[in-house]
């Protein structure tokens, strides 16, 4: 027997066929959705999860991402509608967004374009800006800074889409079925509980500054005009 997202398609196909034009042609079609949803016994979360998928975009992280990271990863996801989930790997870890097409796939684009600029924006604030910092751990910990603020007002080029009716329903439905035992995400803060100092504040705000000039435009991977980088 076929696997049960194959039947699955079947039974979309069929559904499709059923608001045919045709009277006969959609009853039939009908009949045969019916027929599948029974044989194969498809709880209605299933059929409701159904047209959700997941699109995943690389994370700059191996193992435990960044509190600016996923300050980030997480604003494109709600955006979007999607859900959101971090694969933690040996090489290479990634962000999982989950949705309703063509919104998990433009979110996980969103993310990846916003990042590299992010990362850009870093490299250079440390180059520029932290050259006379000595100690490892406060350069480190004042990019993070710097990052965050960028995040802060970056965030403000992704234009929230407004989801499709039911899509919210879907998307839980998709991760009730799939990812009903999922952790909770463990984020990296290197600055969490310290009294910032006047360096560290002005970090912060250099990348809040930068951050305005992130850049997301219309692009074409979508049926409808959606934030992409040109």
């Amino acid at each position: 027997m076929d696997n049960r997202d194959d039947i699955l398609g079947k039974i979309r196909k069929c559904m499709a066929l059923a608001n045919s034009g045709s009277e006969h042609e959609a009853a039939a079609a009908l009949r045969q959705a019916q027929k599948l949803m029974e044989l194969c016994q498809f709880s209605q979360t299933e059929m409701l999860a159904a047209d959700v998928s997941e699109s995943k975009a690389k994370s700059g992280a191996t193992a435990r991402p960044t509190s600016w990271e996923s300050h980030l990863a997480g604003h494109v996801a709600e955006a979007f509608g999607c859900k959101l989930m971090f694969r933690g790997g040996w090489v290479e870890s990634w962000w999982v967004f989950v949705g309703l097409p063509p919104a998990d796939q433009v979110a996980a684009y969103s993310f990846e374009v916003l990042l590299r600029q992010a990362l850009k924006a870093r490299r250079e604030f440390i180059a520029e800006s932290l050259k006379r910092t000595k100690k490892k751990t406060n350069k480190t910990r004042r990019a993070d800074l710097f990052s965050e603020g960028w995040v802060c007002t970056a965030c403000a080029t992704v234009v929230a889409s407004t989801p499709p009716e039911g899509a919210a329903e879907a998307v839980e439905a998709y991760m009730k079925f799939k990812y009903a035992h999922i952790g909770e995400l463990s984020t990296t803060d290197r600055n969490a509980g310290r009294n910032l100092s006047e360096k560290d504040q002005d970090a912060y705000h250099a990348g809040r500054s930068v951050g305005r000039g992130a850049q997301l435009h219309r692009g074409v991977r979508a049926s409808k005009p959606l934030m992409l980088e040109g």
